[in-house]
């Protein structure tokens, strides 16, 4: 494993981190019991209100949560540069973004444009505090690299996502529109999935791919060139949306530029995991490569849509592979990646080093594997359900089971941490 570019003297205590991670698992849960809310299929439709509840709570709930709460560890250890105010940042994004999370899933299930007016300040809240945050803590960096470079674009992407979210919000709860609500919601989209969730992996990638998959450095000819050019390709969408035709020349280069990158940085990453030096099969891994293997479909049938048959759902079957095939994959092999090296390390970087877990004892292999297996059935069943009702019934309760695995491996983690740290402690002072 290759830590010794980190700044692990920089580290904010491990509760930081883990409190985020341990919520996200609650809103994979409540997903799949909003999907079971509706009498018809929810994926026959995209503006459905349980279809935009469960997106959101798997967006803002699950991802939103797991990127912030990552960010706390990676800027002050990767990239050596800790937030200021981090506890208090970290509280007030926490607890912030959750409240948000509930109430905006929750306004648009039930029709209560109540709830949607409480929702978008707290939101508001939450993103500024860590936009402002990250920002500061990049811009004052002393690393100049490619993963800051990524991460920096990223936060740029988000708080373009968040300014379009939040008149979204204000005017569904309003009943009007600033603008064609239809064209916000697709930027929306763009600079949230394809800026801040697609850039922050990119830039994470160069570093957990090499460091916990034994694989080679990402070439650097892509590292210094990817996350521009993927920025540059989300804003000419942005752009060629609101001031040229649908149609226009523009419009389509701009889209098929970001899915040749998308699609380069998946081939790439399978390429450099086909060439680790450690073939012991991995579930992790598998997490990773599935979500890979999607992003690279994705932009292949982005890309192929305007030749193939005219077939209704092509679009929201896109996007449901980049979002549980590619950001969720990846997002879960992270996770039970960094859990355990985080809990390993900050055990280990205490004055005893004997008697802490090995990191494959900490969350338990074989439930691993049962998740990646279930998260394979509920993206197979995702891609299905548009043109079959009853698939929507397995993707909810594919959601369900995967919130329920997810939160017993993170709490096992927690739990072997706590008593580890217990029994360490009595052992380093028998007498108490």
């Amino acid at each position: 494993m290759k830590t010794v570019s980190l700044n692990t003297e920089q580290a904010p205590p491990i509760s930081v981190p883990l409190r985020f991670f341990a919520v996200a698992p609650l809103f994979l849960l409540l997903s799949g019991l909003v999907l079971l809310s509706g009498t018809d299929n929810p994926f026959s439709d995209p503006r459905t209100p349980a279809l935009l509840a469960a997106t959101h709570c798997i967006t803002l709930g699950f991802m939103a949560i797991i990127m912030v709460g990552a960010m706390q560890q990676i800027l002050p250890v990767v990239i050596g540069s800790p937030m200021p105010a981090s506890g208090l940042t970290a509280w007030i994004s926490f607890l912030s973004l959750i409240s948000g999370a509930l109430l905006l899933p929750a306004g648009f299930v039930l029709g209560q444009p109540s709830l949607l007016k409480l929702a978008w300040p707290l939101l508001l809240l939450a993103f500024l505090t860590f936009i402002g945050a990250s920002l500061t803590s990049l811009l004052r960096a002393p690393a100049r690299n490619p993963t800051r470079s990524a991460l920096l674009l990223s936060i740029l992407a988000l708080a373009g996502a968040v300014v379009l979210g939040v008149l979204l919000a204000r005017g569904y709860a309003s009943g009007t529109a600033l603008f064609d609500a239809r064209k916000l919601a697709t930027a929306h989209i763009l600079l949230m999935l394809g800026g801040w969730v697609m850039l922050l992996i990119v830039g994470v990638s160069y570093q957990v791919v090499p460091m916990f998959q034994l694989t080679p450095d990402y070439p650097k000819w892509l590292t210094a060139t990817l996350a521009p050019a993927i920025f540059g390709a989300l804003l000419l969408n942005v752009l060629a949306l609101f001031y040229q035709p649908e149609s226009s020349w523009l419009s389509v280069v701009a889209a098929d530029l970001f899915c040749v990158l998308a699609g380069s940085f998946a081939m790439t990453t399978l390429d450099l995991q086909s060439k680790r030096r450690r073939r012991v099969a991995d579930a992790t891994l598998g997490f990773f490569r599935l979500g890979m293997t999607a992003l690279f479909s994705a932009a292949l049938l982005a890309i192929a849509m305007p030749m193939l048959p005219a077939i209704e759902h092509y679009e929201m079957l896109v996007a449901v592979i980049f979002l549980l095939g590619f950001a969720m994959s990846v997002m879960h092999g992270m996770l039970y990646k960094i859990v355990p090296f985080l809990i390993w390390f900050h055990l280990f970087r205490g004055s005893v080093k004997t008697g802490v877990p090995n990191m494959k004892e900490i969350i338990p292999e074989p439930w691993m594997w049962r998740h990646l297996w279930l998260h394979r059935c509920t993206l197979l069943a995702a891609l299905l359900a548009p043109w079959w009702g009853a698939a929507a019934w397995l993707v909810a309760l594919g959601l369900l089971l995967q919130g329920v695995l997810l939160g017993y491996a993170l709490l096992t983690a927690i739990s072997v941490y706590r008593r580890t740290l217990v029994r360490l402690e009595r052992n380093s002072n028998p007498d108490t």
